[in-house]
């Protein structure tokens, strides 16, 4: 009898060692992270890499694009207080017949109607300006 306690005094403590690792396993599944934050420059890829493929992405819009998505879409996508619609051609003929892309662009230096002196763009070129009314306007 004396072995039977024995032995059973030395398999409590490892068993309940054991299932308390059970349950400490189970914890550490639940509170695992889901996912991993990769930080550039980090890993096994090199910084070019991602600096090239930023630039890729950069180089395939053009300034008029970018200054267009950032200053100029809200009003001219919707077609906000008159503003001719991004390249509808009902909207756009007459100006550009009219004015043609210099008149315009100068128009949109100065400000017309409910727009601002440069949209809005206050760091914006002429050229800048210019290259955002050519790809607002209906593309031939």
């Amino acid at each position: 009898m004396r072995t039977v306690i024995f032995v059973g005094a030395l398999l409590l403590p490892m068993a309940l060692h054991a299932e308390s690792d059970f349950y400490r396993e189970q914890i550490q599944q639940r509170i695992s992270p889901i996912g991993k934050v990769r930080i550039q420059n980090e890993g096994n890829l090199p910084a070019t890499v991602t600096a090239e493929k930023e630039k890729e992405i950069k180089t395939q819009k053009t300034a008029g694009q970018e200054t267009y998505e950032k200053y100029c879409v809200v009003c001219h996508r919707e077609g906000v207080a008159g503003a001719p619609k991004f390249r509808v051609e009902a909207d756009w003929k007459s100006r550009l017949d009219k004015q043609g892309i210099d008149g315009l662009t100068k128009s949109a230096m100065k400000g017309l109607n409910a727009m601002p002196p440069k949209g809005t763009c206050v760091e914006c070129s002429e050229a800048d300006i210019k290259a955002t009314v050519e790809y607002m306007v209906p593309q031939s």
